[in-house]
């Protein structure tokens, strides 16, 4: 049988093919058909249904699934017709991969190997990575220490305490079990110190030393839309309730008048809000503008729906994490009676002979793999790149978004820089110079099946959306799938790009009942 092409749309699948008698199937050769297939193809189908199901039941009863396979895929090819054809995909960019799970080869590709963004798609790769290099039981541990000696007599510190960061992306977070909270770990330091005999100290210091003393960094390539919000905020080697705060507002009364600020929960020291909200009807969202990087003045702007709830929440991100932290722990110090001099700030104790109060250590890898899939959160896959090449060694800090993921890229699929078209720039995928081809991600994810961490870390970790484990990513009419069918052995990777004039739910139930034909 003769190898076909769909000329018009490009897309190919492989199928198993078919002897010319009517007794069964040769499913150990394979050939390329139309997308599209004619029904003729089928030549079972020219039995009465009955006989028809018990075929398709006594084929995968001995194992010879490629039938089904074959069966998915075709019908695959018709949703994938009905999908381009729609007309709010006329002027995007597309491209879809499907291979078989069991040994790669492609079932179903369309503009494989051209590159586009893959916004949050991207951290299956990062994970993939933080796995590989770091171990699914990695933990962070987050240390308070102090510097100077205690006066047994008075209680008096005389020099500071340390927290001292080593990345913990979860260090306060709520996600997890109590231990893991805020309120609880500044609640075990507090204890810790009291029992330390101090009653006074010069200062509580937020130490990145650990990561080259550098401040809350923003990705480059990060919008300025994008780093106001809580998905857009910054990291460090100290990061603190996940380095966003809660500004609670109350929608104006009508059409065009101010929106106001109820309360600001969690926030950080010194912050000033200049409120420029506006009440609307029409569909709009609030960002945070801070002025210059690092500044504690901030810009609210954008538009408050008149229907929003009386306490409408905007989750928006800290300059400073690692202020953000020394300043909840020297408030609560002197809520409880212990005298904090000065005011928190971030340092380094590179220089200083340090006396450990408390180790703290975060959940397993494996945990915050899951929430980084599930909630998709930035800042964790910013961390993982920044840990994997600050105990690797393999990049500075710096430089690590740029070379930490395409290196382990490389090495995995066996590729050579210059021949694959693959651009990464962060670790989450906000960015929009990433770029990243259908068939890249999905030989990445077929390969990983391999290791030792797939199933329970890896797996299990990604978030079930419409009934497919797949990670979604979504940026400005852009969206994206990855993710496994293991029911059929089908890996998948599908990136459309500038779609138009459509939301993006809207466009994501288009997607979804697409995917639905592999199910």
């Amino acid at each position: 049988m003769q190898s076909a092409r769909n000329k018009r749309r490009g897309e190919t699948f492989v199928v198993a093919a078919r002897n010319s008698h009517l007794s069964g199937y040769n499913l150990l050769e394979k050939q390329r058909f139309p997308a599209k297939l004619p029904s003729k193809l089928n030549e079972y189908a020219l039995f009465p249904s009955y006989i028809h199901v018990w075929i398709r039941f006594l084929l995968h009863l001995f194992g010879w699934s490629s039938v089904i396979i074959m069966d998915r895929i075709g019908n695959f090819s018709n949703a994938w017709q009905k999908f381009i054809q729609d007309p709010h995909v006329a002027h995007a960019v597309y491209s879809m991969t499907i291979l078989d799970g069991r040994t790669g080869s492609i079932l179903f590709e369309h503009a494989k190997d051209v590159g586009l963004p893959p916004a949050s798609s991207l951290k299956t790769i990062t994970a993939a990575a933080a796995l590989h290099y770091l171990g699914a039981n990695y933990t962070y541990e987050t240390l308070l220490q102090y510097s100077g000696k205690i006066d047994t007599v008075t209680g008096f510190l005389d020099g500071y305490i340390y927290i001292v960061g080593n990345g913990d992306p979860s260090l306060g977070s709520w996600r997890y079990d109590e231990s893991i909270t805020a309120d609880f770990i500044v609640k075990k330091w507090i204890e810790t110190i009291k029992k330390a005999g101090i009653r006074k100290c010069r200062g509580i210091i937020g130490d990145t030393s650990r990561w080259n003393n550098t401040k809350t960094m923003i990705i480059d390539g990060w919008t300025w839309n994008d780093i106001g919000h809580w998905y857009g905020t910054g990291h460090s080697a100290l990061n603190w309730r996940e380095n966003e705060f809660t500004i609670e507002i109350q929608p104006g009364s009508s059409n065009n008048t101010s929106a106001h600020i109820i309360a600001i929960k969690n926030p950080p020291p010194r912050l000033k809000i200049i409120n420029e909200l506006m009440t609307s009807s029409l569909e709009g969202e609030v960002s945070l503008y801070f002025s210059v990087d690092g500044s504690n003045v901030g810009y609210l702007r954008g538009i408050v729906p008149l229907d929003a709830s009386p306490n409408f929440n905007v989750h928006c991100a800290v300059p400073d994490s690692a202020v953000y932290a020394a300043h909840e722990l020297t408030q609560e110090l002197r809520i409880n009676g212990i005298y904090v001099k000065q005011e928190a700030r971030a340092g380094s104790s590179e220089n200083e002979k340090l006396s450990l109060l408390n180790i703290h250590q975060s959940p397993p890898l494996s945990k915050l793999i899951e929430q980084f899939l599930r909630i998709s959160i930035n800042m964790y896959g910013e961390v993982f790149v920044k840990t994997i090449a600050h105990r690797t060694g393999k990049s500075s800090l710096l430089d690590a978004p740029l070379k930490i993921l395409p290196s382990y890229v490389h090495t995995l699929l066996d590729i050579e820089n210059s021949l694959d078209g693959i651009a990464i720039t962060d670790g989450s995928g906000l960015s929009r110079s990433n770029r990243l081809s259908t068939y890249a991600l999905a030989r990445i994810l077929f390969t990983v099946q391999k290791q030792p961490w797939f199933d329970n870390a890896y797996y299990e970790a990604f978030p079930t959306i419409n009934g497919l484990r797949m990670k979604s990513g979504t940026l400005m009419n852009t969206i994206a799938y990855a993710g496994y069918i293991k029911e059929h052995s089908f890996v998948f990777s599908f990136m459309i790009n500038n779609y138009h004039d459509e939301t993006a739910p809207n466009m994501r139930k288009k997607i979804w009942n697409m995917l639905d034909a592999l199910k």
